[in-house]
């Protein structure tokens, strides 16, 4: 492989309805934009599986391993920064995620919004029995992301538009407006 510049990472958590997948696309228009290598992953496809009864993987461990497989092939595409879309369970599954990500600076950035956003959203795209599913999740999800602190930064993306809240998580990651870096994420202090 030729002698590419450092790749970074981004993963955006956050609770169902924090607006993940939107702001995901919205840093890659902006990357595009500056012509950056980049590309967008929303993590929940690369594990969207119900595993055999005979087989020693579970959910996790096949999403983990699927991108454990697809980052060389995007590294050789010439890909330099990744943004990754997941609501993430526990410390464990983040460290699941930078062992799939070798040699990989990922910073993590949790979406937070108000309820009443989240729900009014959530009644926007889902129905039937996966909103009801949806509705009991997200505050158990906001408050569990809360409490266990695995996030470099937070950013709200209540009702603002999507290209400044893109921009603010660039900016909280260190990734300057041309597409490169800071001097580094800007770290939350966790308490």
């Amino acid at each position: 492989m030729p002698d590419l510049p450092a790749a970074r990472a981004i993963l955006l958590t956050g609770t169902v309805g924090s607006g993940k997948t939107a702001v995901t696309i919205a840093i890659g228009e902006l990357l595009e934009l500056r012509e950056q290598p980049y590309a967008l992953v929303d993590l929940d496809w690369l594990g969207w599986v119900e595993p055999g009864p005979s087989s020693r993987l579970t959910q996790r461990a096949v999403l983990a391993e699927n991108l454990r497989l697809v980052w060389p092939t995007f590294r050789e595409a010439g890909v330099e920064r990744l943004v990754l879309a997941r609501y993430v369970e526990d410390r464990a599954q983040l460290d699941e995620f930078r062992a799939a990500l070798p040699g990989v600076e990922l910073c993590v950035v949790r979406l937070v919004t108000t309820q009443a956003v989240i729900e009014r959203r959530l009644r926007a795209r889902d129905s039937g029995s996966q909103l009801a599913e949806h509705l009991a999740e997200t505050a158990e999800f906001a408050a569990r992301g809360e409490a266990s602190a695995l996030e470099d930064a937070v950013v709200d993306n209540g009702d603002r538009p999507l290209a400044g809240v893109a921009a603010e998580v660039l900016a909280a990651a260190g990734w300057n407006a041309d597409g490169g870096l800071a001097s580094g994420p800007a770290r939350r202090e966790h308490a």
